[in-house]
């Protein structure tokens, strides 16, 4: 009997030990262009959940330097991040900044954005053609810092900042339209694109020495890369 009994408590253990190692999860060091780096080098930490474990999707957390959330959400690859589902984006101070819906990596759906102060600042539908490979974001209502709904059902004035490019314009039907005014505060420029139904037709931009370079796609736009999310 007390044979019996150490053989189980023996099995159980094992299987209480192999259960953990399943679970370990994996934690990498992150510069502020989420490039992996060391751990007296890092802006961010990333902790892949079941990382040990072959699954279908990873739960995979970044964190910022004080320790509060900065996204979350799952991947599809444990080494490589593959964005699929729900993802969460939150600001230092521990405020929801962003809901947006991936499929594959590639936006999807409904999105939600926030300023720091919780108030709502835009809702988008993102759009993805696996067929062709395209993308398209779509402005269907946005509020400015004051609380001021300025883009109503995909119509109406829109301010678009990013990273050090800002833009203001025309939205019609959730698409940029007409002349847009912009600033790149990195490359100390100011643009001025040409939009039709969210394409680019043509746009200027003009350097602090009065410089000015023309150009038909945003491939050719000089300006700062933006921000990775």
């Amino acid at each position: 009997m007390k044979k019996s009994i150490f053989i189980l408590s023996l099995f159980l253990i094992s299987v209480n030990l192999s259960a953990q190692i399943n679970m370990v999860s994996k934690k990498i060091f992150l510069d502020s262009l989420y490039h992996e780096t060391t751990p007296e080098n890092y802006a961010y930490t990333r902790v892949i959940t079941n990382y040990s474990q072959k699954s279908v999707r990873y739960v995979v957390t970044d964190f910022y330097k004080n320790g509060r959330k900065k996204m979350t959400g799952s991947t599809l690859d444990r080494d490589n991040l593959k964005k699929d589902g729900e993802f969460i984006y939150y600001y230092k101070n521990g405020a929801k900044q962003s809901v947006i819906n991936y499929s594959e990596d590639h936006k999807i759906g409904k999105e939600i954005n926030w300023y720091k102060n919780q108030s709502k600042k835009s809702e988008k539908h993102n759009l993805w053609n696996p067929k062709t490979k395209t993308s398209q974001t779509l402005i269907v209502n946005f509020w400015d810092e004051n609380k001021n709904q300025t883009v109503v059902d995909g119509k109406g004035e829109y301010e678009e900042v990013d990273g050090f490019i800002t833009q203001k314009g025309e939205i019609k039907n959730g698409l940029k339209q007409g002349l847009w005014q912009g600033n790149d505060l990195a490359k100390n420029i100011s643009f001025t694109d040409n939009y039709d139904k969210g394409i680019l037709i043509s746009g200027v931009s003009t350097d602090a020495n009065n410089v000015k370079t023309s150009y038909t796609s945003l491939s050719e736009k000089p300006v700062s890369k933006k921000s990775l999310r």
